[in-house]
């Protein structure tokens, strides 16, 4: 779907593939050792399947190739979870879930194709789309069947992510005007049940389940090289480790945790100091070791966007964007690939959000670029408020209520009962105190934002006289979500992708092409690698062109049972 003002890149992207050693490399992963006819390698451990990386893609993965018969080893650089445990929990699916026929949601398979279809465009093929749409009921009652659980009861209105008690909401676009003529509506956003950000919950009863099914974790430890025979076939992999028991262990465990907190996202140089200082404390305290794949090696270690010199090179439109994710972000997954010839793509592709749902007041706002121009309809969801920031803004914009808006925002941004005030409301007071303007008039706070006076004046002319009347909008949006901005004196917050005083968080989408129907990894010839697959977001899926809340998880899943699968054959 194209977006107002949205004319799509068709240049070169810059996922070309690299190797080791080269200067944009950026990465701590090394060439594959490749054996010889002759060599007799010292396996430390073997499995019929290895997964590299345990977070949410890995879990699912595991659980596959055990229920399949597969001895499975997992080996993660820390304790396991990745950006799956530290997420809002929220899993996208719908077609007819029981959550959604409890609570009265109407929706088919066909209905979530068609609103997919706009996100996802050709990102994977309509096959594979339609696929996952058709099976996404399932989706929700497998994961029931390994213990995790989910609720039916609806946010009561539009939402970044619904207050506890709350937990099947719109995460997307579904409700906005533009898209909402394609689809018919549908809540899709699944939380799973628990307080505050639910993706511990998930991610440990998946853990929980695999270990009880026999899944063997190789904790505190780093895959830097595959093993790969004479003809290219992944035989192991070869990995430093951290002695689980050791002080430098607990030292690792405490530095992850730490980053894992919300402090490290208003604070980017506290989480690379962090950073630093774990891998100050797995250097010189590690041993290495390897291990046998006797079916297949999945990699599953998380995207990039912690590894920011990776963002500069592929993204660098994201590069002032503040980082989400784990401290195992940092592509060595993807790397791992490349060095057995694996090709990358979509490396360009960022989801930055821009949330303003709560406070709703912020949504009644207009949204214009550095030039004064309207930029989108603002209850479309954050990622895609980021995407056309970034991508079609020059990464700078601001939203501009009056008075009225601004009291409002404060009172609705305050702490609350229903109110996740740390990820919601204390970074839109932050930004409304810390980084805005004001201006009698709409020419006197253009003069400051260093706009055109005459294209913001045009811009609010244009939004008051349609906000009376949605359908006469040309950015259409809900009733609810529209004001007249005609009470002075006017604020300008600056939205722009790079103010450290409005964070704007942002994951990476991009990674290596696979096989979609078995998530295999595919070479520059277009034929895949023997006995290497790759899942989540290691690889291209569903989430790799637009992200909306939980489709990342979603894919997570979705691709991580499909590569442990294919593995155990």
């Amino acid at each position: 779907m194209q977006l107002p003002g949205d004319q799509r890149d068709t240049g070169t992207s810059r996922s070309g593939n690299l190797q080791p050693g080269d200067p944009e490399w950026h990465s701590r992963v090394q060439s594959p050792l490749r054996l010889s006819a002759e060599d007799e390698p010292v396996w430390l451990d073997e499995a019929d399947v290895v997964i590299i990386g345990l977070g949410g893609a890995g879990v699912c993965a595991a659980i596959e190739a055990l229920d399949a018969g597969c001895s499975v080893i997992a080996i993660d650089r820390f304790s396991g979870g990745g950006a799956t445990r530290m997420s809002g929990g929220v899993v996208y699916a719908g077609g007819g879930t029981s959550m959604q026929r409890d609570a009265n949601v109407e929706d088919d398979p066909g209905n979530m194709r068609r609103y997919l279809k706009l996100e996802v465009e050709n990102a994977v093929s309509d096959a594979t789309l339609d696929r996952f749409c058709e099976t996404s009921p399932g989706l929700i009652d497998w994961l029931e069947r390994q213990g995790v659980r989910f609720g039916s009861s609806l946010a009561p209105e539009k939402t970044s992510y619904p207050a506890d008690g709350h937990y099947l909401y719109f995460s997307g676009n579904e409700a906005q005007a533009l898209y909402a003529k394609h689809a018919h509506p549908a809540q899709r956003g699944h939380r799973v049940v628990g307080k505050g950000l639910t993706g511990k919950n998930l991610f440990d009863t998946l853990r929980a389940t695999a270990v009880r099914k026999g899944l063997r974790i190789y904790s505190y430890a780093e895959v830097n090289r595959l093993v790969v025979s004479e003809s290219g076939t992944v035989e192991g992999v070869i990995f430093e480790r951290v002695d689980p028991a050791s002080r430098a262990a607990r030292r690792i465990d405490m530095l992850q945790r730490s980053f894992a907190r919300s402090t490290t996202l208003l604070f980017p140089k506290l989480g690379e100091k962090l950073k630093q200082r774990a891998a100050a404390a797995a250097h010189g305290n590690s041993v290495a070791g390897a291990i046998a794949a006797k079916k297949g090696v999945i990699l599953a270690a998380g995207g990039f966007i912690q590894n920011r010199e990776m963002v500069r090179h592929y993204a660098p439109k994201y590069s002032g964007a503040t980082p989400l994710g784990s401290m195992g972000c940092d592509g060595s997954g993807i790397r791992l690939g490349q060095s057995v010839g694996a090709v990358v793509d979509r490396m360009e592709r960022i989801s930055a959000w821009r949330q303003f749902l709560p406070p709703k007041a912020l949504a009644q706002g207009i949204v214009v670029d550095g030039q004064g121009r309207r930029l989108i309809a603002e209850d479309s969801y954050g990622g895609t408020t980021g995407y056309m920031i970034a991508e079609k803004a020059a990464g700078r914009a601001f939203i501009i209520i009056d008075r009225a808006l601004y009291w409002q925002v404060i009172r609705q941004a305050m702490p609350g009962r229903g109110k996740l005030f740390r990820i919601q409301g204390a970074p839109a007071l932050m930004a409304l105190l810390l980084s805005s303007h004001r201006g009698r008039t709409l020419a006197e706070l253009a003069r400051k934002c260093g706009m055109d006076p005459r294209l913001l004046e045009n811009s609010v002319a244009h939004y008051n006289d349609g906000s009376a009347d949605a359908e006469g909008d040309m950015f259409r949006k809900d009733p609810a979500y529209t004001a007249t901005l005609d009470h002075p004196p006017f604020h300008a917050i600056d939205i722009s992708i790079g103010n450290r005083r409005y964070l704007c968080p942002t994951i990476s989408l991009g990674g290596i092409v696979v096989d979609e129907a078995t998530g295999q990894a595919l070479g520059a010839s277009g034929l895949p690698i023997p006995r290497l697959y790759a899942a989540g977001r290691n690889a291209i899926g569903i989430s790799s062109n637009h992200y909306i809340s939980g489709l990342s998880l979603a894919d997570c899943i979705f691709s991580g049972r499909t590569a442990g699968k294919t593995a155990s054959n």
